[in-house]
């Protein structure tokens, strides 16, 4: 790796990388099930009920459920602050485009372009194109923000123009962002990471 080079990274990817190639080898219990239930008592979680049956019990637990934050504030009960009246931005659509020419379209860096009601990320990774609208459903509509979207990406404002490409088999996520912080990150035996435990959309 080159300091002096920045990497984008599928996310998705890159998770299934450590977890296989890092975390197991060096002794990492991986069980693939969904929470059913937290169990808390006086010194935080006691316990970890799982839907197939397991019980997790441990010393320390690390909150990474996103969003959803279901140790920090879900069993902990954590006061959430909204920066929502600071920060408008709270909804994104996204989606992933396939390469027309990759040479021309591949890019070492974020692009980041202003819309009428938020702003499009694109990022190119060697597979495909991440890209994806955020805005804030105080001032237009999903379905709105969805149409600017698709007549964005067919736009000369992307690298490759093609609007062939943009077609309804594209799959575009709409995504729902918790704007703020927690009043804490670590409440006794709970630790939150990542969105569990803040995010700040950073283009207001």
């Amino acid at each position: 790796f080159d300091l002096s080079t920045a990497y984008h990274f599928d996310a998705t990817k890159f998770a299934i990388y450590l977890r296989d190639h890092y975390c197991k080898p060096k002794g990492v219990n991986h069980i693939p099930a969904e929470v059913k239930r937290v169990v808390t008592g006086a010194d935080g979680v006691e316990e970890i009920i799982l839907d197939d049956g397991s019980i997790i019990k441990g010393d320390l637990y690390i909150d990474c459920t996103g969003w959803k934050s279901m140790l920090l504030e879900g069993a902990m009960g954590e006061e959430f602050i909204s920066y929502q009246h600071l920060i408008p931005n709270n909804k994104a659509w996204a989606t992933k485009i396939p390469y027309v020419d990759k040479n021309k379209e591949i890019e070492p860096y974020t692009n980041c372009t202003a819309l009428g009601n938020g702003w499009v990320w694109n990022i190119p990774l060697w597979s495909r194109i991440g890209t994806g609208y955020v805005y804030s459903d105080k001032y237009i509509s999903k379905e709105d923000a969805l149409e600017e979207f698709k007549k964005y990406l067919k736009s000369n404002k992307m690298t490759v123009q093609d609007e062939e490409r943009i077609t309804d088999e594209l799959e575009f996520k709409d995504i729902s962002m918790k704007i703020g912080i927690h009043r804490r990150n670590w409440v006794k035996n709970v630790v939150a990471i990542g969105l569990s435990s803040e995010f700040i959309e950073p283009l207001k």
